[in-house]
């Protein structure tokens, strides 16, 4: 899943072949995770999105008004500008605002702050811990090095002792052949892709024992994919997947904005939609089951003390740990 882009950028794309063409029912996700419904509950107001990916392209007219300025590590700019078209797409599945017929994203009321890494796992470092302190409430990861890779572990301690979800997707078939770090590591949301029927695709997403949820990710269509560099981005990809779980996250912390991370994780999770022939307990292909963002904002779920997927020991140089942004876990309302 580990593409170059620019100088030493990590971004897990979902693959940047030409695209065929739309299918003829559009965006058939909102529909099929009843987002019309979900949206009567919550629609992301109050939350702030990091996107870590290629940038966001902040003119974009359906991203108009939602984009907070970003940061680019090393310094190249501001991170408001996207030449691969990536994380403009990803953007616009969480936050796209739906006008004439372009996507409107799973959380349309949230606010997106972009971050570009480029120059590896200590910029990856840099732009997480940038984005935690701007207090974003989850951000969405398309990048991954490998398998079981402690690479980017500083940056995930520090996103969780400052109650942050982070979202990131699996890795996809052809690029990668298992789950990829940083989704693989503990209290991570690793996203694999499913298509329109809610069927695992292993043509497009890798699976294996870190997924914990399964979304969206085949045929996916916005208008975000125009042509860069004469090519289009592919309309499959966990990057996708990933998007629509960061968006449900993002409904979540909404509607329930003094709920810690830990069971914001929980309550996605429990109330995933489990497949027909998933198989019991955590399925390698769909985690817990497809994320269910009604049921995410309506059923009642029993608390927890803990991430529900694992947390990291403390590492050496984390002088930070510990120091939550409030009290016993709780977040202030943003």
């Amino acid at each position: 899943m580990t593409v170059g882009v620019g100088v030493g950028l990590l971004v897990a794309v979902g693959s940047q072949a030409p695209v065929a063409a739309a299918p003829a029912d559009g965006h058939y996700w909102v529909e099929q995770l009843r987002l019309p419904q979900a949206w009567q509950a919550a629609t992301g107001a109050g939350v702030t999105v990091g996107v870590l990916d290629t940038g966001v392209n902040a003119d974009h007219p359906d991203l108009a008004g939602v984009v907070l300025p970003g940061r680019a590590f090393p310094d190249l700019g501001d991170g408001t500008r996207d030449g691969q078209g990536h994380g403009t797409t990803v953007a616009m599945l969480i936050a796209g605002q739906g006008h004439q017929g372009a996507t409107r994203g799973v959380a349309p009321r949230v606010k997106i702050r972009p971050a570009v890494a480029a120059g590896g796992a200590a910029t990856v470092d840099q732009a997480m811990r940038w984005l935690v302190d701007q207090r974003v409430s989850v951000v969405n990861v398309s990048l991954g090095r490998g398998a079981s890779s402690p690479a980017y572990d500083a940056a995930l301690r520090y996103a969780a002792d400052h109650d942050v979800v982070v979202v990131a997707a699996a890795g996809n078939a052809g690029q990668d052949s298992a789950v990829v770090s940083p989704a693989d590591r503990p209290g991570v949301l690793a996203v694999s892709a499913v298509d329109r029927d809610g069927a695992f695709r292993p043509e497009v997403s890798v699976s294996g024992p870190a997924v914990a949820l399964a979304a969206p990710g085949v045929d996916i269509v916005t208008a975000a994919e125009s042509p860069v560099a004469g090519r289009s981005l592919s309309g499959n990809g966990t990057s996708y997947a990933a998007a629509i779980v960061t968006g449900v996250v993002a409904l979540v912390r909404s509607r329930f904005p003094r709920m810690d991370a830990a069971n914001v994780v929980q309550r996605v999770v429990t109330t995933a939609r489990r497949p027909a022939g998933a198989g019991a307990g955590r399925d390698s292909r769909y985690g817990f089951g497809v994320v269910d963002p009604v049921a995410a904002l309506t059923v009642a779920v029993p608390t927890v003390a803990a991430n529900p997927l694992g947390t990291l020991p403390p590492g050496p140089g984390d002088p930070d740990r510990g120091r939550g942004r409030s009290p016993g876990g709780v977040r202030a309302v943003l």
